[in-house]
Formats: structure tokens, C-alpha cells, sequence
């Protein structure tokens, strides 16, 4: 039994020795290193584990400041080799072509958050009140680092009315630390609603509410006669043809004729509760609230009467009349 003890012992010893041997074999071996052929950097600085996969914990070192936003650059197999036996890192290139490629993580502040931060900041101001901002330069998208929050905020706004003009500051974020201090300017343009027609109408056609279509304009481009009052349209006839969303002026309407010269009409003679008809001819033209002059075709006499409807002209008993040839 004794002797039975002793050689389960030495074969267990036995046993833990060749454990312990493995073990530090396995220890001794080199751990398989990689590299990284697309390196994202997400921070100012790139590091040793950003290069190759595989490195021990001993040998995270940083190595170089991150590419400049929207910059690619190249590391040839050559200087990644250099750099691997400056680290002693297990790696070496294959051919050269073993190359990486390393950029900066980002992300976009769109050109129309900017916009819609900076038309906020000025209608807090109460200065775009009907008026359109024009940058003085292009909107484009903004690129910032991808650890920057994508916040924003709008500070030292100035206006002077006099020239229109307009600065503000755009900062991000928009709290803690400015990473970007943009500078905006641009202009603050009065716009105006203008009626205009929905389709072309010719001369003699009366205008009313479904014949109108609105637009906005720059104030500074209307004509100085150009009709922004839709009740300046509404009931009014061309005088010549006018096509579609065309800026309308006032002398390019007329008052609808009620009467039209040397046309027949019913002259309606009041006096007292008494109303009395007589037919006559117009001498001219006439719209509607008009004065014109007409004749009697019974007694041949010429009087002056007010246009009250469409073939209609008021004529009162007492006024005076002009003896027609």
C-alpha cells in the first residue's frame, strides 16, 4: 500500500510539471497580429491598437495626432513595418501592398440646421418679419469631429436697417467648450404677397376670387403701379390679354363697360315712389357708377345719366338736357 502512494505521487508531480511546462509554452508564444487596412479614428489621437489587431495591453502606445476632418491619408507597408519594429510588434508586410488607410470620425451639421438656427435667432429678434434672409454665401453642410456634440447655438446677433444687413455667430455645441465659432452674414429682404392670375384672361373678361393665384416676390422688384390689393383686381376686365402669374399694374385694367357706345339702353327716369322708362343710346362708354351722356331716341334729346347696371342708366327729371341734331 505504501508503495502503491508513492507512485500515484510521483506520477501526479509528474503530471503538474508537464502542466506548468505547456503553460509557459503557451505563454511563450507570440500572439497573431493583424492590420487594420480602414482605421476610423475617433478622438485627436490615433494609437498603437488602432494600427494593428492583436497587440498586448504592454504595448498601447499613442502614436500619432488624428488626420484632419475629411482627410485620407496612406500608410505605406514600409513605414508600417518601420513602425512595428520601432513597438516590437509581431507583424511584418507581405508585399507593398500591405498598406492602411486612416480618417477621422464625422458627422454633418446640415446647411439647412444652420439656416433654420439663424432665421430662429432673428424672429426671436422680431426681424424677419416679412422678409427673406439671404446668406452671402452658399449653404453648405458642416463637418465636425464624431465625439463633438451636434448642437448649436446662435449668439451676437446684429441688424442694421439701414443697409439691411445682418452678423451673427453660430458656436458648437451648443454648450461646454467651442470646438467651431462660425461667423454668418447675409441680408434681410423684404418680400411681399402678390395676387396674380391663375390662368390668362382677355379683354373683356371679368376677374373674380377663382381667377387669383398668390405669389411672394422681393418688394424691391415690384413696379411701382404693380397691384398687390387684391380688391384693386376683383371685378376689373383687361385691357389686353394677361397670361398666368404675370405681375398685373393698374394700367393694365379697366372697369368692366356696363354700357357700350352707341349700344341701346333703358334710361329709368325717377321721381318720387315713381319710376318711368325710356329707351335710349348710349354716347359713350360706360362702367358701372359712370356718368355718361346718352340720347332720347323718342324726343331725340341728349341728357346725362348714371350707369346702374348692365344696359341700365339712371336719369333724373331735373337735369339738364342738350337739344341733339
Amino acid at each position: 500500500m505504501h508503495i502503491l502512494k508513492s507512485l500515484l505521487l510521483v506520477a501526479s508531480l509528474s503530471i503538474i510539471g508537464q502542466a506548468s511546462h505547456a503553460e509557459t509554452e503557451v505563454a511563450s508564444i507570440p500572439s497573431i497580429v493583424n492590420l487594420n487596412k480602414d482605421i476610423v479614428i475617433k478622438g485627436d489621437i490615433v494609437y498603437l491598437s488602432d494600427i494593428f489587431n492583436g497587440i498586448n495591453n504592454e504595448q498601447q502606445k499613442p502614436i500619432a495626432r488624428s488626420p484632419e476632418l475629411g482627410r485620407n491619408v496612406e500608410l505605406s507597408a514600409r513605414w508600417l513595418w518601420a513602425l512595428a519594429r520601432q513597438y516590437e510588434v509581431n507583424w511584418q508586410p507581405s508585399s507593398h501592398l500591405d498598406t492602411a488607410f486612416v480618417s477621422r470620425a464625422s458627422q454633418i451639421i446640415s446647411a439647412t440646421d444652420l439656416r433654420n438656427s439663424i432665421e430662429s435667432a432673428l424672429l426671436e429678434r422680431g426681424l424677419t418679419d416679412g422678409k427673406k434672409i439671404e446668406f452671402d454665401r452658399k449653404d453648405r453642410d458642416l463637418k465636425i469631429p464624431a465625439e463633438i456634440d451636434a448642437t448649436m447655438r446662435v449668439e451676437n446677433v446684429s441688424y442694421r436697417p439701414g443697409r439691411k444687413r445682418f452678423t451673427a455667430q453660430i458656436v458648437i455645441p451648443a454648450t461646454g467648450k467651442p470646438y467651431m465659432n462660425k461667423a454668418i452674414s447675409g441680408n434681410l429682404i423684404a418680400m411681399v404677397n402678390v395676387p396674380v392670375l391663375n390662368r390668362r384672361l382677355s379683354k373683356g373678361d371679368v376677374i373674380s376670387n377663382r381667377d387669383i393665384h398668390w405669389i411672394t416676390l422681393e418688394e424691391s422688384k415690384l413696379n411701382k403701379n404693380a397691384i398687390t390689393d387684391l380688391e384693386e383686381l376683383i371685378g376689373m376686365t383687361p385691357k389686353h390679354s394677361i397670361k398666368d402669374k404675370a405681375i398685373i399694374r393698374t394700367s393694365d385694367l379697366d372697369t368692366p363697360k356696363a354700357v357700350t357706345k352707341n349700344g341701346l339702353v333703358t334710361m329709368l327716369l325717377h321721381s318720387g315712389t315713381l319710376i318711368l322708362r325710356a329707351q335710349g343710346r348710349a354716347l359713350e362708354n360706360g362702367a358701372m357708377g359712370e356718368v355718361i351722356r346718352l340720347v332720347n331716341t323718342q324726343s331725340n334729346t341728349v341728357v346725362n345719366g348714371t350707369v346702374t347696371g348692365a344696359g341700365l342708366v339712371k336719369v333724373s327729371l331735373i337735369s339738364k338736357t342738350i337739344n341733339g341734331n
